[in-house]
C-alpha cells in the first residue's frame, strides 16, 4: 500500500452489535494495524457505535483506548455513527449527540485525538453537529467536492470504491484537510 502512495489508514479497531449490544473487537484489528505500521504508514482507528446512551459510549472509548495501548497513533480514535438497521439507528438527535460527546471525551481524557465521523446527512439531520467543535470531524460525501457546510470538517472521506495496490477489492479514500 504504502509503494502506492497511501501515507496512512484509519482502521477498524472494534465495535457494537447492531441487535445484541456485546461489544466486539474486530477480528482483523491487530494484524492490520502492526502490517500497517511495520509498513511505516501512519495509522488512526474508529470504533462503529451502536450505542444508546452515555454509558454504553463511555465503555465503547473504554474498549477502543485499551485496543490501541502500545501502538502509538499518529491520527484520532473516531467513533463511527451511521445507520445500519440497528439498536443505535433508534435513538434522537440529542442523544446521539450525547454519545459522541460522552465518546470523545472519554478518548481525550486518556490523551488522544477524538472524532466523529458520518455521513452529510447524518452530521446535518441526525446529530447537533454544532455542538461537536472540540472534536474532529470525518466527513463521508461521495462527491467530486464536499458540499457539506454545517460545520468544518477534518477530512473528507470523497469514494468508497478506490483501488489500492495489495489491497483486494475496493476501498474508501480520504483526504485530510
Amino acid at each position: 500500500m504504502k509503494n502506492s502512495g497511501v501515507s496512512y489508514v484509519i482502521i477498524r479497531c472494534g465495535y457494537r452489535g447492531s441487535s445484541s449490544g456485546a461489544l466486539i473487537e474486530d477480528p482483523k484489528f491487530r494484524s492490520n494495524i502492526q502490517g500497517a505500521k511495520d509498513a511505516g504508514l501512519k495509522v488512526g482507528v474508529y470504533f462503529f457505535s451502536q450505542a444508546v446512551n452515555e454509558v454504553e459510549a463511555v465503555e465503547e472509548a473504554s474498549m477502543a483506548i485499551n485496543l490501541v495501548n502500545g501502538y502509538g497513533l499518529n491520527y484520532p480514535i473516531f467513533l463511527d455513527v451511521e445507520a445500519s438497521g440497528g439498536r443505535g439507528d433508534k435513538v434522537d438527535a440529542a442523544t446521539r449527540t450525547a454519545v459522541c460527546k460522552a465518546f470523545c471525551n472519554t478518548i481525550q481524557n486518556s490523551g488522544y485525538t477524538a472524532g466523529i465521523y458520518a455521513n452529510k446527512t447524518w452530521f446535518e439531520s441526525y446529530i447537533q453537529t454544532g455542538s461537536l467543535t472540540g472534536y474532529k470531524i470525518w466527513l463521508a460525501q461521495y462527491a467530486s467536492s464536499p458540499t457539506y457546510t454545517a460545520t468544518r470538517y477534518d477530512m473528507w472521506q470523497y469514494s468508497s470504491k478506490g483501488k489500492v495496490s495489495g489491497i483486494n477489492g475496493s476501498v474508501d479514500m480520504n483526504i485530510v484537510i
